[in-house]
């Protein structure tokens, strides 16, 4: 190979230096790769010395959750049952009002009927009868009134 100018001998230096700034930079970047390759690793294994009790914190606490739910499904069983027979008992309870209602109901709604018939009947009889009194006591005042009337009359004549 010749060199024949300046420009070609420039050409091949800058060539070779930047070769060689590639194998520099290639063997500084390899290196900070190993050393991140390292600091991964050891958090990793900080992690999975870590990690290992929290799972196994993590399967107690499912384990015990498990059971504490299997209880609750127990109790509300029970308050199925309960609630199924609170229901039963208030369905007696208004089939019972109804009859009571219907057995008792009935002869008082008659029973008031025939109070307030008396009453009415009492009241129109009492009514009756104070009208019959107010007739007598107008037609004696007019009776008397006539008499009076006479008396005055003959008095009159007497004179």
């Amino acid at each position: 190979m010749e060199l024949n100018d300046g420009w070609d001998l420039f050409a091949a230096l800058t060539g070779v230096g930047i070769l060689i700034l590639c194998v520099v930079l290639s063997f500084v970047l390899i290196s900070l790769r190993n050393k991140i390759v390292v600091k991964a690793g050891r958090t990793l294994d900080k992690v999975d010395r870590e990690v290992g009790p929290l799972l196994q914190n993590l399967n107690t606490t499912v384990t015990s959750v498990n059971t504490n739910l299997t209880q609750v499904e127990g109790e509300l069983e029970k308050v199925g049952h309960i609630t199924d027979n609170a229901a039963h008992v208030s369905s007696n309870v208004a089939n019972i009002t109804t009859m009571v209602t219907a057995a008792i109901g009935s002869p008082l709604v008659k029973v008031a009927a025939l109070g307030f018939g008396l009453r009415s009947a009492v009241k129109r009889r009492n009514q009756e009868a104070d009208e019959e009194q107010v007739r007598r006591m107008v037609e004696a005042s007019r009776q008397s009134k006539k008499e009076r009337k006479q008396a005055r009359k003959a008095r009159k004549r007497q004179k």
